[in-house]
C-alpha cells in the first residue's frame, strides 16, 4: 500500500492516523516571590498520540482543545527520526565547468540530519559553483570544539598567496585535578582545527584551550592529521576562533 500523508480539518479525518503528537497549549504565569515579577510561559501537553487512529471520540476530543488542523496518513507511522543538530562529513564528486576532471571534495556541515546536509550542498554548488556534483557519502563527525583562524585574516592571506588554510583534526586526552590532590581522567576530546601549518595548528589548540578552560584541565595531543577537507560550514557561535598573527 502506498502510503498517503495530508493535512486535513479533523471534521474530515475519521479513519486516518496522526503522524504527530497532538498538543494543547495554554498560557501560565509564573510569580516569582522574591522579586515579586510574573512571567508569562507556554505549557502544553499531548492529548493524542502519533499513531492513533481517527474516530468520533478522538475527533470530539481535539475540537474540544482547540485543535482543527491535523497532519495525518493512510498507514500508522509509529517511528520517529531522531533530529538534532550534529556535524556531518559531505563527500562528493565535483566536476566543474572549466574543467575535464572529476574531483573528490570534503566539506563538513552542521545539519539535523543527512537530508538537510545534501539538501545544503545542494543549494549551495548551485549558487556558487559552476559544474555537477555527486554525493557519495554522509559521515556524522564526533567532535567537541571547532577552531577557526578569523576569516579577514584567512581572505589576507589567500587573496596575496602567501599562506594557504588547511583543516585539521585533533584528538587531546584530557586530565584533571581531583579532591585528593591528584588527578584523574577528563576523557578525549575531538577537535576540528583550521591553521595555515601543523605548527600553527598546535599552537592555536594550546591557545583556544587554555583560554576557554580551567585551569586544573591539563591537555595532551594524542593525534593531529590534516584532512582533505574544502570548508566547515558552521554556525559562528559554535567556533572558537583565534588570531594567526597573536599565536
Amino acid at each position: 500500500m502506498e502510503l498517503i500523508r495530508k493535512t486535513v480539518n479533523v471534521k474530515d479525518a475519521l479513519g486516518w492516523y496522526l503522524t504527530q503528537n497532538e498538543k494543547r497549549t495554554w498560557m501560565e504565569d509564573l510569580h516569582d516571590e522574591e522579586t515579586d515579577e510574573i512571567t508569562t510561559i507556554e505549557r502544553s501537553d499531548v492529548v493524542c498520540g502519533k499513531g492513533t487512529q481517527v474516530n468520533e471520540i478522538i475527533q470530539s476530543l481535539l475540537e474540544q482543545n482547540g485543535i482543527t488542523m491535523i497532519n495525518v496518513s493512510n498507514i500508522p507511522i509509529i517511528g520517529e527520526q531522531n533530529k538534532s543538530l550534529n556535524l556531518w562529513e559531505v563527500i562528493l564528486n565535483v566536476h566543474y565547468s572549466n574543467n575535464s576532471k572529476t574531483r573528490k571534495q570534503s566539506y563538513f556541515v552542521t545539519a539535523e540530519c543527512p537530508a538537510d546536509a545534501e539538501a545544503f550542498f545542494a543549494e549551495y554548488f548551485e549558487l556558487n559553483i559552476s559544474g555537477v556534483f555527486e554525493l557519495t557519502k554522509v559521515n556524522k563527525i564526533d567532535y567537541n570544539k571547532v577552531i577557526k583562524i578569523y576569516d579577514t585574516e584567512r581572505d589576507e592571506y589567500e587573496a596575496d598567496g602567501t599562506k594557504f588554510v588547511h583543516w585539521y583534526r585533533c584528538q587531546i586526552y584530557s586530565m584533571i585535578d581531583d579532591e585528593d590532590g591528584g588527578e584523574k581522567s577528563a576523557g578525549m576530546k575531538n577537535l576540528l582545527v583550521q591553521a595555515v601549518s601543523f605548527e600553527k595548528a598546535i599552537s592555536a589548540i594550546k591557545a583556544v584551550m587554555s583560554s576557554d578552560e580551567y585551569s586544573s584541565i591539563y591537555n595532551t595531543i594524542k593525534l593531529l592529521q590534516e584532512l582533505s577537507c574544502v570548508e566547515v560550514f558552521i554556525p559562528d557561535e559554535s567556533v572558537s576562533y583565534y588570531s594567526n598573527n597573536e599565536i
